[in-house]
């Protein structure tokens, strides 16, 4: 990353890494944190990476229109990717999306197209998706008619093979900060940040164990269809997974399912004891991995991807009045969560020690690196030149 840039699209990646928990067998836990990108959230990534794609394939021209279906934050990426490149950008959207990110796109020059009124908050992803693919056709068809070359493109996220290449570099990091990855953990939706990650691992000789995470409700794992308040993340019932998954699932040692409470509890927990403010898809990553620290083998080093940051959700996730109302806020979850962190809180150096302490990994440009590429482990343990307080 420069230091100095013009484009806000060299801001993207080299984001830092914060070790959340730690065992007495010398398992330890790091979150990814990909709300430092530009637009605060992963998928930046991959947004640029499909409009990339698009551009070389001769599918997007100068002056073209992008049009996605979208949650949200996958369309904030195409609106910074559109207003550098000079692209008209149309997310179509529903009331189940955070507003804050509905205000943002507009803000940043995207138009909106919602798919129901403003009383239904459900989640559409199937609607958004048929009218996204409605659109595209008719603009290329009037186009076409009108005896000019179509220049509108629909991204289509969930089928598209650019989506997980954009976080291979992401893959990368993680191997030059941590030198290895034994355990990787993500929330799925498409599929792109967990799949894209771990497959470039394993083209790198790694074999982590890969947890897919879903909200109670999503239907990517199977069980019961269901309503669910996490966002940007899983299948709802009539939508389909979409490539990535499709093709990757038999890689995943669990598909994990957490429920809306354990998610939001994590988030809302995180953000008071440390601090530290994560998105709601992501507490349910990190619930996932917290529960299974003393199942993971003695010496892992495990990483959960934090899809985005919960300044987003101050008027959800974080909102008492709108979580009573939805019956989401539980005491007892969020006890569970601040035990969890409370027994796995590392130590900075526990022989020598006993404050305990979260530390972060700031990443370095010119990390050294061994013969295959991947930085060498003894890197690792380095990490405390960027500890807090020092």
């Amino acid at each position: 990353m420069p230091v100095v840039t013009s484009r806000v699209t060299d801001l993207i990646g080299r984001t830092p890494l914060f070790e959340l928990a730690a065992t007495d067998t010398g398992t330890r836990l790091f979150l990814k944190l990909e709300n430092m990108n530009p637009t605060g959230a992963a998928k930046i990534r991959m947004a640029k990476a499909m409009i990339d794609d698009a551009e070389a394939r001769g599918l997007l021209r100068p002056g073209g229109h992008i049009i996605e279906s979208t949650s949200g934050n996958t369309g904030l990426g195409l609106a910074v990717i559109a207003a550098e490149r000079g692209y008209r950008f149309t997310a179509v959207v529903d009331h189940h999306a955070c507003r804050d990110k509905l205000r943002t796109m507009r803000a940043m020059g995207a138009e909106l197209v919602f798919v129901s009124d403003g009383d239904d908050d459900s989640l559409s992803t199937s609607a958004r998706e048929e009218l996204a693919e409605k659109m595209t056709r008719d603009e290329c068809e009037a186009a076409e008619r009108a005896g000019l070359e179509p220049n509108t493109y629909f991204t289509e996220q969930h089928n598209n093979d650019a989506n997980p290449l954009g976080y291979y570099v992401l893959a990368d990091e993680l191997l030059a900060d941590l030198g290895r990855v034994d355990a990787l953990i993500s929330a799925v939706g498409t599929g792109g940040s967990l799949f894209g990650t771990g497959r470039r691992l394993r083209d790198l000789g790694l074999e982590p164990l890969m947890y897919g995470v879903e909200p109670v409700g999503s239907i990517a794992f199977g069980g019961p269809a269901g309503p669910y308040w996490q966002s940007g993340t899983g299948t709802p019932e009539g939508a389909d997974p979409g490539k990535t998954v499709d093709e990757d699932m038999s890689l995943l040692k669990e598909g994990v399912k957490v429920s809306d409470v354990e998610a939001f509890a994590t988030a809302r927990v995180i953000a008071s004891k440390l601090g530290l403010m994560i998105g709601g898809s992501a507490g349910g990553s990190v619930f996932a991995a917290l529960d299974r620290m003393d199942d993971f083998p003695a010496g892992s080093t495990v990483v959960t991807i934090i899809g985005d940051g919960g300044e987003k959700y101050l008027d959800t996730v974080f909102d008492d009045e709108w979580m009573n109302d939805r019956d989401l806020l539980d005491s007892d979850t969020e006890s569970k969560v601040a035990r969890m962190l409370d027994r796995y809180s590392p130590a900075l150096n526990p022989r020598e020690c006993d404050t305990r302490t979260h530390t972060i990994v700031i990443p370095s440009a010119g990390q050294p690196a061994t013969d295959s590429g991947i930085a060498d482990s003894a890197t690792m343990p380095g990490y405390a030149a960027g500890a807090a307080g020092k």
